[in-house]
């Protein structure tokens, strides 16, 4: 064992954010987080039934691990909204951007929202979305985004994300470099995006340069920006150019970048799920995501694993990645950051929610099929 505790499966289990089966931890759900040790645990509607059954697999996960991870959902709003047996329907954020005190209407959204996860045991919220919302509605985004203006964007996902901050519950913006243009479905299929480098800087891009000291987690997207990326098409999430070229060289973006799920149809899967790990690595991404499949989290960890040991991977490499995400689960993860499981804060979060009524969602949630 190292001097610093870890060794180098700890550190490259670390590098991952997988998603699982079941309600509960299970025999099978323990012998994957032992083999992969993962730095991230995402919770999607499959694992959850009730406000108890989720506080309960919560910290059933946060003590099982000896590194403890992060523990995620998407909880949007809108269509996207993880908790809504918990919580019931809420407001999508394309609908609360049309209302006359819209940022407080973000605000008392999100405020509710960041209580229910404390209580239930989350510390990562995989939102706010960032993209423009855009003219094709088979793109995913939709009324998930506030808006196609920058200004109107960045003005209120900075309230969401100060209220995340604020509660000690680590938002993550998404999808950079901006899905807003895509004309498909990332869940589906590889977008190409058209829109000319100047006009990415002047409009998608201008949230990420605006907010990039508020946000400690960026999301990379799976969209194909032909401004951008001069290999051939592939999705931005593997592209250096976008990673580290344009997100952390150009826009001075110092903190965390994880990509979307690895396993979705915008990323070729007959390369298999170790190559696009690695690929993502060496663009520049600290976390890789997979939510689906098992065989392709154990596939991608030990691609990993034994790239870092036969010196594909320069330990180095790691170790960069790593120290991100030990500073960020030191400031969000300290044991007296963790709620108490509280029947009541989750009803004053279902009364503050039911005050801003349910609106209505344009669309089917796109993460569903995860």
């Amino acid at each position: 064992m190292p001097k610093d505790g870890l060794s180098l499966e700890d550190k490259v289990g670390q590098l991952f954010w997988i998603g699982f089966r079941g309600t509960a931890l299970e025999p099978p759900l323990r012998s994957l987080l032992e083999r992969v040790r993962p730095g991230g645990l995402i919770l999607f509607a499959r694992n959850i039934e009730s406000a108890p059954q989720v506080r309960s697999l919560n910290d059933a996960l946060n003590g099982f691990l000896r590194i403890p991870p992060f523990i995620a959902l998407d909880q949007e709003g809108g269509r996207v909204n993880r908790l809504r047996p918990i919580l019931g329907p809420i407001p999508p954020n394309l609908a609360l951007a049309r209302r006359r005190a819209a940022a407080r209407a973000v605000g008392q959204q999100a405020g509710a929202m960041v209580g229910a996860l404390r209580s239930l045991g989350f510390s990562v919220n995989l939102a706010p979305v960032l993209d423009l919302s855009g003219p094709d509605p088979a793109n995913g985004i939709g009324d998930r985004a506030f808006g196609e203006d920058p200004a109107t964007v960045c003005r209120l996902a900075r309230v969401f994300l100060e209220t995340h901050l604020r509660a000690g519950v680590v938002p993550v913006g998404k999808h950079f470099p901006g899905l807003g243009a895509a004309r498909a479905d990332t869940h589906l299929t590889l977008p190409v995006i058209l829109k000319s480098r100047a006009r990415l800087t002047r409009e998608d891009l201008v949230p990420y340069r605006r907010l990039r000291r508020q946000l400690p987690i960026v999301m990379a997207g799976h969209a194909y920006y032909s401004a951008l990326q001069e290999e051939p098409p592939g999705p931005a999430t593997l592209s250096r150019a976008v990673i580290e070229g344009l997100l952390r060289r150009r826009l001075g973006y110092r903190g965390l970048v994880v990509t979307d799920d690895l396993e979705m149809g915008a990323v070729e899967q007959e390369k298999g799920a170790a190559a696009q790990a690695l690929a993502a690595l060496a663009a520049g991404n600290d976390g890789l995501m997979f939510c689906g499949s098992e065989e392709k989290i154990l596939e991608a960890y030990e691609g990993v694993l034994g790239a870092v040991l036969t010196g594909e991977v320069d330990e180095r490499r790691v170790d960069r990645s790593l120290k991100r995400i030990n500073a960020l689960k030191a400031r969000f993860l300290r044991p007296r950051r963790r709620a108490r499981f509280s029947e009541k804060a989750l009803e004053r979060s279902r009364r503050a929610l039911a005050a801003l009524g349910a609106g209505q969602d344009s669309g089917s949630d796109p993460t569903a099929r995860l």
